[in-house]
């Protein structure tokens, strides 16, 4: 604890440092516009159409990994992770976020600018880091939030198959999401049945543990989107598979709840992105014959280990429970 602490002042004097100007702002999360969801749930999909926007922006995709000072949460793996706590006013997140929206802050070379016109009117942001910070936010400014969700194994099979086992991501948070905090707030009533499941994978071999793990991780993590979703007017749970199956109903649906105009550009933009190409192949592509995509072969997990992961999130799941599936 003592060290954390120690981080996080060393941090904020570097932050100070670099962004003085900062301390005399008042914060205007009226600007902010954010789109949150696990990595590989089809934020970047709907991200990127919206980016097209007619409105005078600054849109921005995953800069919190890359922000300079980097964000302190933790020395090894994710340093974005944040554990679920508190966020009081010097938050780092919070701070994060409010250099983002700031008219001063110059993002020139930093990772993810998609857009940053002068005299912007919204900062649209899209991330898929520090989500458990999300109630944070919410809580602190209330502005636009949705949460895209997806299968939870279409979600691991994508992003394993992109980044491999080995990937850092969702390390930290599949140790988060089995706090009691996070547990009494988010699962309430089967606390035990997480715990039982989680333990079960510690006899595993490295592989289906850690498939297990996380996707157990990323299940949970989506039903906070949906208690927040149900607590906070402004954020908004939208589903990737009702996107593929009415893709210019969703997004209009996710442009109206994050204050954005439907137009044409929006339109041209979703269009581009329904029908395969050339790019279709790759991992970080987000054209798709979108027709296809709900119910395509897995490209990574195995159709034992897909149903070993079933088994796992059918086991946390209460038959009252109106968790995401």
């Amino acid at each position: 604890m003592l060290l954390k602490s120690f981080r996080t002042r060393r941090w904020q004097a570097a932050f100070h440092a670099r962004y003085a100007f900062l301390e005399d702002a008042v914060p205007e999360p009226q600007r902010l516009r954010v789109i949150l969801g696990v990595g590989r749930s089809g934020t970047s999909w709907v991200s990127q159409v919206l980016f097209k926007t007619t409105l005078p922006g600054r849109c921005l995709s995953e800069p919190l990994f890359h922000m300079t000072p980097r964000l302190p949460f933790h020395r090894a793996g994710d340093h974005t992770a944040v554990p679920y706590e508190a966020m009081p006013p010097r938050h780092p997140l919070r701070r994060a976020y409010e250099l983002l929206a700031h008219r001063q802050f110059d993002p020139v070379g930093l990772h993810g600018v998609a857009r940053d016109e002068p005299g912007w009117e919204i900062c649209l942001v899209k991330e898929v880091h520090a989500l458990l910070g999300a109630e944070g936010l919410l809580r602190a400014w209330g502005a636009p939030v949705v949460f895209i969700l997806r299968d939870p194994v279409y979600v691991l099979d994508s992003l394993l198959a992109a980044q491999t086992l080995r990937t850092i991501y969702l390390d930290h948070e599949v140790e988060a999401v089995r706090e009691p905090a996070f547990l009494r707030r988010f699962a309430p009533g089967r606390e035990e049945a997480v715990r039982r499941a989680f333990a079960r994978t510690a006899r595993q071999e490295s592989r289906p543990q850690i498939i297990q793990r996380k996707v157990l991780c990323v299940q949970l993590l989506q039903e906070m989107f949906a208690v927040l979703a149900g607590e906070f007017p402004s954020a908004k749970t939208w589903r990737y598979e009702q996107c593929c199956q009415t893709p210019e109903a969703s997004f209009r649906a996710i442009a109206a709840a994050l204050a954005l105009p439907w137009d044409e550009a929006l339109a041209r933009g979703l269009a581009e992105t329904t029908q395969a190409d050339a790019t279709s192949h790759q991992p970080y592509s987000v054209v798709r014959d979108t027709a296809q995509q709900t119910d395509r072969p897995l490209k990574f997990l195995t159709s034992a280990e897909a149903a070993l992961c079933r088994a796992a999130l059918a086991a946390i799941r209460s038959d009252s429970s109106d968790a995401p599936r």
